[in-house]
Protein backbone atom coordinates (compact mmCIF):
# COMPACT_ATOMS: atom_id res chain seq x y z
CA UNK A 1 0.00 0.00 0.00
CA UNK A 2 3.17 2.49 0.37
CA UNK A 3 4.10 1.69 -2.72
CA UNK A 4 0.46 2.62 -4.38
CA UNK A 5 0.33 5.43 -2.31
CA UNK A 6 4.11 6.92 -4.17
CA UNK A 7 2.62 5.65 -7.42
CA UNK A 8 -0.31 7.70 -7.30
CA UNK A 9 0.69 10.67 -5.87
CA UNK A 10 4.11 10.30 -8.53
CA UNK A 11 1.33 9.74 -11.66
CA UNK A 12 -0.58 12.82 -10.90
CA UNK A 13 2.17 14.98 -11.09
CA UNK A 14 4.54 13.71 -13.40
CA UNK A 15 4.88 15.45 -16.43
CA UNK A 16 2.85 18.48 -15.08
CA UNK A 17 4.28 21.72 -15.24
CA UNK A 18 4.73 23.66 -12.06
CA UNK A 19 1.85 25.77 -11.51
CA UNK A 20 2.71 29.04 -9.88
CA UNK A 21 0.06 32.02 -9.10
CA UNK A 22 0.85 35.85 -7.90
CA UNK A 23 1.41 34.99 -4.16
CA UNK A 24 3.78 32.33 -5.18
CA UNK A 25 6.84 34.54 -4.89
CA UNK A 26 6.02 35.33 -1.36
CA UNK A 27 7.05 31.76 -0.47
CA UNK A 28 10.68 32.02 -1.86
CA UNK A 29 12.19 34.34 0.80
CA UNK A 30 12.98 32.82 4.18
CA UNK A 31 13.82 34.95 7.47
CA UNK A 32 14.24 33.45 10.62
CA UNK A 33 13.51 36.13 12.55
CA UNK A 34 13.38 39.22 10.26
CA UNK A 35 10.01 39.92 8.06
CA UNK A 36 8.66 37.84 5.37
CA UNK A 37 5.42 37.56 3.36
CA UNK A 38 5.20 34.17 4.98
CA UNK A 39 6.09 32.45 7.95
CA UNK A 40 7.72 28.82 9.23
CA UNK A 41 8.77 25.95 7.19
CA UNK A 42 7.28 25.86 4.11
CA UNK A 43 9.40 29.22 3.19
CA UNK A 44 12.20 27.61 4.50
CA UNK A 45 12.02 24.27 1.96
CA UNK A 46 11.24 26.59 -1.53
CA UNK A 47 14.43 28.95 -0.35
CA UNK A 48 16.22 25.47 -0.42
CA UNK A 49 14.77 23.61 -2.81
CA UNK A 50 15.16 26.64 -6.08
CA UNK A 51 13.81 24.63 -8.88
CA UNK A 52 9.87 24.47 -9.12
CA UNK A 53 9.92 21.03 -10.23
CA UNK A 54 11.93 20.57 -7.25
CA UNK A 55 10.04 21.79 -5.15
CA UNK A 56 7.23 19.16 -6.89
CA UNK A 57 8.76 16.42 -5.73
CA UNK A 58 9.36 17.17 -2.40
CA UNK A 59 5.37 17.74 -2.16
CA UNK A 60 5.56 14.09 -3.78
CA UNK A 61 7.65 12.82 -1.35
CA UNK A 62 6.28 14.59 2.11
CA UNK A 63 3.19 13.97 1.07
CA UNK A 64 3.29 10.15 0.74
CA UNK A 65 5.47 9.80 3.43
CA UNK A 66 3.42 11.45 5.85
CA UNK A 67 0.31 9.31 4.93
CA UNK A 68 2.33 6.12 4.77
CA UNK A 69 3.43 6.61 8.41
CA UNK A 70 -0.19 7.61 9.65
CA UNK A 71 -1.64 4.05 7.96
CA UNK A 72 1.15 2.34 9.57
CA UNK A 73 0.69 3.91 13.03
CA UNK A 74 -3.56 3.30 12.55
CA UNK A 75 -2.97 -0.42 11.47
CA UNK A 76 -0.96 -1.26 13.72
CA UNK A 77 -3.50 -0.80 16.03
CA UNK A 78 -6.78 -1.56 14.83
CA UNK A 79 -8.16 -5.01 15.15
CA UNK A 80 -8.79 -4.56 11.46
CA UNK A 81 -4.99 -3.21 10.08
CA UNK A 82 -5.55 -4.33 6.71
CA UNK A 83 -9.21 -2.63 6.43
CA UNK A 84 -7.76 0.61 8.18
CA UNK A 85 -4.92 0.69 5.96
CA UNK A 86 -6.37 0.06 2.89
CA UNK A 87 -9.24 3.38 4.24
CA UNK A 88 -6.03 5.47 4.65
CA UNK A 89 -4.15 5.07 1.90
CA UNK A 90 -7.55 5.80 -0.63
CA UNK A 91 -8.26 8.97 1.56
CA UNK A 92 -4.42 10.13 1.11
CA UNK A 93 -4.76 9.50 -2.79
CA UNK A 94 -7.90 11.34 -3.53
CA UNK A 95 -8.08 14.25 -5.41
CA UNK A 96 -8.77 17.00 -2.17
CA UNK A 97 -5.48 15.81 -1.21
CA UNK A 98 -2.61 15.67 -3.63
CA UNK A 99 -4.02 17.88 -6.57
CA UNK A 100 -1.64 21.02 -4.81
CA UNK A 101 1.54 18.89 -5.33
CA UNK A 102 1.91 20.70 -8.34
CA UNK A 103 1.23 24.24 -7.08
CA UNK A 104 4.03 26.39 -5.82
CA UNK A 105 1.77 27.31 -2.61
CA UNK A 106 1.59 25.89 1.12
CA UNK A 107 -1.15 23.48 0.73
CA UNK A 108 0.49 20.57 -0.08
CA UNK A 109 2.90 21.05 2.84
CA UNK A 110 0.92 22.23 5.40
CA UNK A 111 -1.63 19.05 4.71
CA UNK A 112 1.28 17.17 4.70
CA UNK A 113 2.45 18.11 8.20
CA UNK A 114 -0.61 18.58 9.67
CA UNK A 115 -1.22 14.55 8.56
CA UNK A 116 2.20 13.69 9.87
CA UNK A 117 1.41 15.66 13.18
CA UNK A 118 -1.57 13.83 13.64
CA UNK A 119 0.06 10.67 12.84
CA UNK A 120 2.84 11.08 15.93
CA UNK A 121 0.20 11.94 18.05
CA UNK A 122 -0.99 8.88 17.82
CA UNK A 123 2.08 7.33 17.79
CA UNK A 124 3.48 9.06 21.14
CA UNK A 125 -0.06 8.78 22.73
CA UNK A 126 -0.30 4.79 22.21
CA UNK A 127 3.40 4.10 22.90
CA UNK A 128 5.13 6.61 24.47
CA UNK A 129 9.51 6.00 23.98
CA UNK A 130 11.83 9.09 23.26
CA UNK A 131 11.77 8.43 19.22
CA UNK A 132 8.13 8.59 19.35
CA UNK A 133 8.20 11.47 21.28
CA UNK A 134 10.90 13.21 19.08
CA UNK A 135 8.61 12.37 16.21
CA UNK A 136 5.77 14.11 17.69
CA UNK A 137 7.40 17.10 18.56
CA UNK A 138 8.73 17.39 15.01
CA UNK A 139 5.40 17.10 13.78
CA UNK A 140 3.59 19.65 16.11
CA UNK A 141 6.25 21.99 15.37
CA UNK A 142 5.93 21.53 11.44
CA UNK A 143 1.94 21.87 11.72
CA UNK A 144 2.44 24.72 13.95
CA UNK A 145 4.93 26.77 12.02
CA UNK A 146 3.06 26.07 8.07
CA UNK A 147 0.53 28.13 8.81
CA UNK A 148 -0.49 31.27 11.19
CA UNK A 149 -3.97 30.00 12.11
CA UNK A 150 -2.27 26.65 13.12
CA UNK A 151 -1.02 28.62 16.52
CA UNK A 152 -3.54 27.04 17.98
CA UNK A 153 -2.60 23.95 17.73
CA UNK A 154 0.96 25.23 20.19
CA UNK A 155 -1.58 26.78 22.50
CA UNK A 156 -3.19 23.97 23.08
CA UNK A 157 -0.51 21.74 23.66
CA UNK A 158 1.13 24.50 26.91
CA UNK A 159 -2.53 24.70 28.35
CA UNK A 160 -2.08 21.78 30.41
CA UNK A 161 1.60 22.36 31.30
CA UNK A 162 0.94 25.99 32.31
CA UNK A 163 -1.95 24.65 34.34
CA UNK A 164 0.16 22.14 35.95
CA UNK A 165 2.62 24.79 36.61
CA UNK A 166 0.22 27.34 38.18
CA UNK A 167 -1.02 24.60 40.31
CA UNK A 168 2.45 23.56 41.81
CA UNK A 169 2.61 27.00 42.18
CA UNK A 170 5.48 26.99 40.16
CA UNK A 171 7.39 24.04 41.28
CA UNK A 172 6.46 21.72 38.88
CA UNK A 173 8.26 22.88 35.60
CA UNK A 174 8.59 19.99 32.68
CA UNK A 175 10.61 20.50 30.32
CA UNK A 176 8.72 19.54 27.06
CA UNK A 177 6.35 22.40 28.68
CA UNK A 178 9.13 24.84 28.06
CA UNK A 179 9.46 23.62 24.66
CA UNK A 180 5.85 23.99 23.76
CA UNK A 181 5.96 27.72 25.80
CA UNK A 182 9.07 28.34 23.12
CA UNK A 183 7.52 27.15 20.25
CA UNK A 184 4.61 28.93 20.93
CA UNK A 185 6.67 32.50 21.15
CA UNK A 186 8.53 31.60 18.14
CA UNK A 187 4.98 31.10 16.12
CA UNK A 188 4.02 34.72 17.97
CA UNK A 189 6.67 36.26 16.23
CA UNK A 190 6.69 34.47 12.97
CA UNK A 191 2.98 35.80 12.69
CA UNK A 192 4.47 39.17 13.75
CA UNK A 193 7.36 39.61 10.71
CA UNK A 194 4.85 38.33 8.82
CA UNK A 195 2.30 41.00 9.15
CA UNK A 196 1.96 42.56 5.23
CA UNK A 197 0.09 39.05 4.41
CA UNK A 198 -1.88 39.64 7.56
CA UNK A 199 -2.83 43.40 7.13
CA UNK A 200 -3.39 42.04 2.96
CA UNK A 201 -6.21 39.85 4.32
CA UNK A 202 -7.68 42.24 6.97
CA UNK A 203 -8.50 44.35 4.03
CA UNK A 204 -10.25 41.30 2.24
CA UNK A 205 -12.33 40.95 5.16
CA UNK A 206 -13.02 44.51 5.15
CA UNK A 207 -14.02 44.37 1.98
CA UNK A 208 -16.19 41.37 1.64
CA UNK A 209 -17.80 40.78 5.10
CA UNK A 210 -17.67 44.64 6.80
CA UNK A 211 -18.19 47.63 3.86
CA UNK A 212 -21.00 45.15 2.57
CA UNK A 213 -23.38 45.47 5.60
CA UNK A 214 -24.85 47.83 7.16
CA UNK A 215 -24.89 46.61 11.05
CA UNK A 216 -21.70 45.54 10.92
CA UNK A 217 -20.14 48.51 8.96
CA UNK A 218 -21.57 50.64 12.00
CA UNK A 219 -20.25 48.52 14.49
CA UNK A 220 -16.89 48.87 13.27
CA UNK A 221 -16.96 52.39 12.69
CA UNK A 222 -18.38 52.87 16.45
CA UNK A 223 -14.82 50.61 17.18
CA UNK A 224 -12.78 53.20 15.37
CA UNK A 225 -12.58 51.91 11.96
CA UNK A 226 -12.44 55.45 10.50
CA UNK A 227 -14.58 54.55 7.35
CA UNK A 228 -16.85 56.53 5.47
CA UNK A 229 -20.47 55.96 3.63
CA UNK A 230 -17.76 56.96 0.56
CA UNK A 231 -15.69 54.00 1.29
CA UNK A 232 -18.51 51.41 0.47
CA UNK A 233 -18.56 51.49 -2.98
CA UNK A 234 -14.72 50.71 -3.04
CA UNK A 235 -15.23 47.02 -4.76
CA UNK A 236 -12.42 45.07 -6.96
CA UNK A 237 -9.01 45.42 -7.09
CA UNK A 238 -6.63 48.10 -8.31
CA UNK A 239 -2.97 48.01 -9.60
CA UNK A 240 0.08 47.69 -7.17
CA UNK A 241 1.58 50.33 -9.03
CA UNK A 242 -1.50 52.50 -8.29
CA UNK A 243 -1.44 52.43 -4.98
CA UNK A 244 -0.24 55.77 -3.01
CA UNK A 245 3.03 55.59 -2.03
CA UNK A 246 2.63 56.54 1.76
CA UNK A 247 0.05 54.11 1.50
CA UNK A 248 2.11 51.81 0.24
CA UNK A 249 4.53 52.46 3.17
CA UNK A 250 2.24 51.45 5.51
CA UNK A 251 0.95 47.97 4.34
CA UNK A 252 4.02 46.71 3.03
CA UNK A 253 2.22 44.81 -0.17
CA UNK A 254 3.56 41.65 -0.08
CA UNK A 255 5.11 40.82 -3.55
CA UNK A 256 2.92 39.20 -5.77
CA UNK A 257 -0.22 40.53 -4.51
CA UNK A 258 -2.80 43.33 -6.06
CA UNK A 259 -4.41 45.95 -3.88
CA UNK A 260 -8.36 45.67 -2.83
CA UNK A 261 -9.82 48.64 -3.76
CA UNK A 262 -10.48 49.60 -0.18
CA UNK A 263 -6.69 50.59 0.47
CA UNK A 264 -6.33 53.39 -2.24
CA UNK A 265 -9.67 54.81 -0.56
CA UNK A 266 -8.85 54.58 2.73
CA UNK A 267 -5.80 55.93 2.75
CA UNK A 268 -3.33 56.61 4.97
CA UNK A 269 -6.23 56.46 7.83
CA UNK A 270 -7.23 53.17 7.26
CA UNK A 271 -3.99 51.54 6.50
CA UNK A 272 -2.79 52.53 10.17
CA UNK A 273 -6.15 51.39 11.26
CA UNK A 274 -5.68 48.13 10.00
CA UNK A 275 -1.41 48.09 11.24
CA UNK A 276 -2.31 48.55 14.60
CA UNK A 277 -6.04 48.01 14.78
CA UNK A 278 -7.25 46.09 12.52
CA UNK A 279 -6.93 42.48 14.24
CA UNK A 280 -7.99 43.34 17.53
CA UNK A 281 -11.17 44.78 16.52
CA UNK A 282 -11.92 42.03 14.86
CA UNK A 283 -11.14 39.69 17.47
CA UNK A 284 -13.60 41.94 19.47
CA UNK A 285 -16.21 41.72 17.02
CA UNK A 286 -15.85 37.91 16.53
CA UNK A 287 -16.56 37.59 20.53
CA UNK A 288 -18.89 39.81 20.89
CA UNK A 289 -21.08 38.73 18.51
CA UNK A 290 -21.18 34.76 18.24
CA UNK A 291 -24.49 34.43 16.62
CA UNK A 292 -22.86 36.24 13.28
CA UNK A 293 -19.18 34.63 13.74
CA UNK A 294 -21.08 31.18 13.68
CA UNK A 295 -23.57 31.71 11.10
CA UNK A 296 -20.76 32.47 8.78
CA UNK A 297 -18.30 29.70 9.41
CA UNK A 298 -21.60 27.26 8.76
CA UNK A 299 -22.35 28.99 5.76
CA UNK A 300 -19.07 28.08 4.67
CA UNK A 301 -18.37 24.77 5.96
CA UNK A 302 -20.38 22.80 2.66
CA UNK A 303 -18.03 25.04 0.28
CA UNK A 304 -15.17 24.73 2.60
CA UNK A 305 -14.88 21.01 4.04
CA UNK A 306 -16.62 19.35 0.84
CA UNK A 307 -15.59 21.27 -1.70
CA UNK A 308 -17.60 20.56 -5.37
CA UNK A 309 -15.50 21.39 -7.71
CA UNK A 310 -11.62 22.40 -8.05
CA UNK A 311 -12.57 25.67 -9.91
CA UNK A 312 -11.73 27.69 -7.44
CA UNK A 313 -8.25 27.25 -8.36
CA UNK A 314 -7.76 25.17 -11.61
CA UNK A 315 -4.91 23.06 -11.55
CA UNK A 316 -3.53 20.52 -14.14
CA UNK A 317 -3.06 17.12 -13.03
CA UNK A 318 -2.53 14.05 -14.42
CA UNK A 319 -5.07 10.60 -13.77
CA UNK A 320 -6.57 10.34 -10.02
CA UNK A 321 -8.87 8.65 -8.00
CA UNK A 322 -12.39 9.43 -8.16
CA UNK A 323 -13.28 12.39 -5.83
CA UNK A 324 -16.49 10.92 -4.13
CA UNK A 325 -13.52 8.69 -2.05
CA UNK A 326 -13.29 11.78 -0.12
CA UNK A 327 -16.86 11.32 1.03
CA UNK A 328 -18.61 14.45 3.19
CA UNK A 329 -17.44 15.85 6.49
CA UNK A 330 -20.79 14.76 7.81
CA UNK A 331 -19.99 11.23 7.49
CA UNK A 332 -16.29 11.79 8.77
CA UNK A 333 -18.03 13.68 11.46
CA UNK A 334 -20.46 10.85 12.60
CA UNK A 335 -17.81 8.52 12.70
CA UNK A 336 -15.56 10.66 14.68
CA UNK A 337 -18.14 10.85 17.61
CA UNK A 338 -18.98 7.20 17.49
CA UNK A 339 -15.18 5.96 17.59
CA UNK A 340 -14.64 8.37 20.34
CA UNK A 341 -17.50 7.71 22.47
CA UNK A 342 -16.38 4.31 22.13
CA UNK A 343 -12.80 5.16 23.29
CA UNK A 344 -14.16 7.47 26.16
CA UNK A 345 -16.35 4.86 27.48
CA UNK A 346 -13.39 1.98 28.15
CA UNK A 347 -11.21 3.30 30.72
CA UNK A 348 -8.09 1.42 29.28
CA UNK A 349 -8.98 4.19 26.08
CA UNK A 350 -10.22 7.24 28.30
CA UNK A 351 -6.70 9.21 27.97
CA UNK A 352 -6.48 8.33 24.02
CA UNK A 353 -10.72 9.88 23.77
CA UNK A 354 -10.14 12.59 25.50
CA UNK A 355 -7.04 13.44 23.17
CA UNK A 356 -9.54 12.92 20.13
CA UNK A 357 -11.52 15.91 22.12
CA UNK A 358 -8.78 18.12 22.33
CA UNK A 359 -8.01 17.13 18.47
CA UNK A 360 -11.11 18.32 17.65
CA UNK A 361 -11.70 21.76 19.39
CA UNK A 362 -8.22 22.68 18.10
CA UNK A 363 -9.35 21.76 14.50
CA UNK A 364 -12.62 23.88 14.96
CA UNK A 365 -10.31 27.21 16.39
CA UNK A 366 -8.19 26.54 13.66
CA UNK A 367 -11.20 26.48 10.96
CA UNK A 368 -12.85 29.82 12.85
CA UNK A 369 -9.70 31.41 12.42
CA UNK A 370 -9.28 30.29 8.86
CA UNK A 371 -12.84 31.47 7.34
CA UNK A 372 -12.61 34.88 9.42
CA UNK A 373 -9.53 36.27 9.07
CA UNK A 374 -9.57 35.90 4.82
CA UNK A 375 -12.02 37.05 2.85
CA UNK A 376 -11.41 34.81 -0.17
CA UNK A 377 -10.26 31.68 -1.37
CA UNK A 378 -11.84 30.13 1.84
CA UNK A 379 -11.63 26.24 -0.03
CA UNK A 380 -8.11 26.70 -0.49
CA UNK A 381 -7.27 28.24 2.87
CA UNK A 382 -9.31 25.59 5.04
CA UNK A 383 -7.96 22.90 2.33
CA UNK A 384 -6.11 21.35 5.81
CA UNK A 385 -8.83 21.50 8.04
CA UNK A 386 -10.96 19.49 5.41
CA UNK A 387 -8.65 16.88 5.34
CA UNK A 388 -8.06 16.48 9.25
CA UNK A 389 -11.69 16.43 9.68
CA UNK A 390 -11.54 12.82 7.55
CA UNK A 391 -8.03 12.34 9.75
CA UNK A 392 -9.89 12.44 12.89
CA UNK A 393 -12.62 10.59 11.65
CA UNK A 394 -10.71 7.65 10.68
CA UNK A 395 -8.62 7.89 13.72
CA UNK A 396 -10.91 7.55 16.51
CA UNK A 397 -12.81 4.32 14.60
CA UNK A 398 -9.19 2.47 14.11
CA UNK A 399 -8.13 3.50 17.73
CA UNK A 400 -12.21 1.96 18.93
CA UNK A 401 -11.96 -1.00 16.77
CA UNK A 402 -8.51 -2.12 18.64
CA UNK A 403 -7.32 -5.28 19.58
CA UNK A 404 -8.54 -6.48 23.21
CA UNK A 405 -5.18 -5.40 24.72
CA UNK A 406 -4.67 -1.86 26.61
CA UNK A 407 -3.30 0.77 24.48
CA UNK A 408 0.19 0.60 26.35
CA UNK A 409 0.20 -3.06 24.93
CA UNK A 410 -0.01 -2.11 21.58
CA UNK A 411 3.04 -3.19 19.67
CA UNK A 412 5.38 -0.29 18.95
CA UNK A 413 7.69 0.43 15.83
CA UNK A 414 10.86 -0.01 17.97
CA UNK A 415 9.77 -4.01 18.54
CA UNK A 416 8.09 -4.31 15.21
Amino acid sequence: MGLFTLTARIIAALGQSPQRFPDSIGYETFSLLGASDRPGPIAFVFSVVTSDVGRMTFHVLVGSAAWIYLAHVLGQRSAYPRVIFLATTLLGVTPQVIRYDVTILSESLSISFAVFACAATVHYTTSPSPRTRALWLAGITLCTLSRPTHIFLALACVLPFAFTFLRSRGRKIAPIGLFFVALLAFATLQIRNSSPMANLNMYTVLSSRVLSDDSRFSWFVANGFPATQEMRSATGYDYAEDLPPDVKAIVNLPTGQQPPALMRAGGVPVAEWVADSGLRTLTKYLVTHPSDTLTHAHSLMSPTLNPPNDDFLPLTNGPMLSRSLFFTWQAWMLLYCVGTTLLLLRQRTRRVGFAMITAFLVTAAVYLATVHTSGIEHPRHASTVAIVVRVLGLTSMALALQRFTSMRDAPDDDNA
